[in-house]
Parts: C-alpha cells; structure tokens; sequence
C-alpha cells in the first residue's frame, strides 16, 4: 500500500501529515512555506509511494467557505 498525504493548506504555511504504509496512523510530517510546497510535494513523491492527497477545506462556523478557499481551489488545480 502506499501513503496518505493530509494537505493543511494555509496562505503563509502548509501544515503536512503523512500515514504509514498501511494507512493505519497518522503523524504530522511538518510544515512548509506555502510558496515551496508543490516542491516539496514533488520530491516526497519522488522517495515514497503516495496514493491520495488530501487538502483540508476550511468552514466558517456558519457552514460558508473561508477566505482562503480561493487558494486552496488554485493550489489543487496546479
């Protein structure tokens, strides 16, 4: 099996964490600033098996999309 990657995108950093092998546990992996991430994304990919990336999608308290939703829509579309 290969590994789940969870995206917590924000506008300055990104917050990653990564599953085990066997999807089993999840552990915070780091952070990086936002501006290298699809580098370092990249390179990850390119040492381990990656299966799914998963990006968080920030809610206000009323259900609505927050500010930086229009980031996250440009940064999953890159």
């Amino acid at each position: 099996m290969a590994r789940i990657l969870a995206i917590d995108f924000g506008t300055k950093r990104t917050g990653i964490a990564a599953t085990d092998e066997l999807q089993l546990i999840a552990s915070g992996l780091t952070t990086v600033e936002t501006k290298n991430l699809l580098a370092f994304l990249k390179e990850y990919v390119a040492k381990e098996k990656v299966e799914l990336f998963l990006v968080g999608e920030p809610k206000r308290m009323d259900d609505t999309p927050s500010d930086v939703e229009v980031h996250i829509a440009a940064f999953i579309k890159n």
